[in-house]
């Protein structure tokens, strides 16, 4: 089977991760996250790469990077087989330690270059290995924590956000956790973790929806749906879990709603759940019908039927894009300090 290309062009955002091969424990040692940080400064230093947040677990690690040059294939490869190679010297071992190339995914806003910071720092709290990010040794956030950090870190983009939010002319590393802080729950977990498994996409519309209006979340929902074809699903900005939690309370709550689109009258709320599951998740329409309790088939003629409803506007329409900004603001606000 071909690969993906991957984009690659200077001075792109990339969210970058591997991880052992069938999970095994990638770095066994301090020594070996040292020899591989070594590797990654190298790349820095001549050029090809920017790190402006890391963390390094035992079996993977997280990156986030740009790239210059438009070099991070060349970079990523380099660092990944030096690294593998002293392991296995090390070790008296040869065959692969990753379970394939490197994932990369181009990160195109501001919003989810702020979210893909706060996972990444997340990373050693979730798997209980510390309660503050600030503590775990082999991550960027003990570096924020303090005002100087390693050469090869690149701060100036953290820490200008950090000014512009903490209002002083100096970098104050209290600062840091107001503005890239906070718990990431499971849905913001799930969400990164399905742009890691999606190929990636040319838009991605976190930055335009955070925050808007509801008639322009509206209007948004309406050209999603009229372009929608059933093949190109595009990237997710919300969790399926959630979505489907989200709406089965707000149904509980405000109980029947019916709406009358093509001349007949049906229930709003299944054709609402496939609807947001497949504009905010990507969700296939197989996945959306399961979450539905219906099958394939039926989540394509719900979502149908949504396309002719949220065209027409009006109540519907409106009603919908307030349960589309509940769901955002639920899985990339959550944690975090009004700002």
């Amino acid at each position: 089977m071909a690969r993906n290309p991957r984009e690659d062009t200077p001075g792109s955002w990339h969210h970058v991760m591997n991880r052992g091969i069938a999970r095994r424990t990638l770095f066994e040692t301090e020594r070996d996250i040292r020899y591989f940080l070594s590797r990654v400064a190298r790349t820095v230093r001549e050029g090809q790469l920017e790190v402006h947040a890391f963390c390094v677990m035992t079996t993977h690690f997280h990156m986030l990077v740009r790239s210059p040059p438009g070099e991070l294939a060349e970079a990523m490869q380099r660092i990944q087989n030096e690294y593998v190679r002293s392991f296995n010297r090390s070790r008296r071992r040869d065959g692969t330690l990753y379970r394939g190339r490197y994932r990369s995914r181009p990160v195109r806003t501001l919003a989810y270059q702020h979210l893909l910071v706060r996972y990444i720092d997340a990373n050693p709290v979730g798997a209980g290995l510390t309660p503050d990010p600030r503590l775990y040794p082999h991550g960027s956030a003990r570096w924020y924590a303090r005002e100087n950090g390693p050469i090869w870190l690149e701060r100036k983009w953290i820490e200008s956000r950090t000014r512009e939010v903490g209002g002083g002319e100096r970098y104050r590393p209290e600062d840091y956790v107001r503005v890239f802080g906070g718990s990431v729950g499971a849905a913001l977990d799930r969400l990164v973790q399905r742009r890691l498994e999606l190929p990636a996409k040319a838009e991605d519309p976190l930055d335009e929806l955070l925050g808007a209006a509801t008639d322009h979340v509206a209007r948004w929902l309406q050209r999603k749906a009229a372009l929608a074809d059933g093949t190109d699903i595009g990237l997710p900005v919300g969790d399926g879990a959630s979505v489907q939690e989200l709406v089965g309370r707000v149904r509980r709550a405000q109980g029947e709603w019916t709406v009358r689109c093509s001349q007949k009258a049906t229930d709003a709320w299944p054709q609402v759940l496939v609807a947001l599951l497949r504009d905010l998740c990507a969700a296939t329409f197989s996945e959306a019908g399961a979450r539905a309790g219906v099958t394939e088939g039926g989540a394509w003629k719900l979502y149908r039927r949504h396309r002719d409803c949220i065209a027409a506007g009006g109540d519907y329409a409106s009603r919908v894009a307030e349960l589309a900004k509940g769901a955002l603001a639920g899985e990339c606000l959550e944690g975090r300090e009004n700002r």
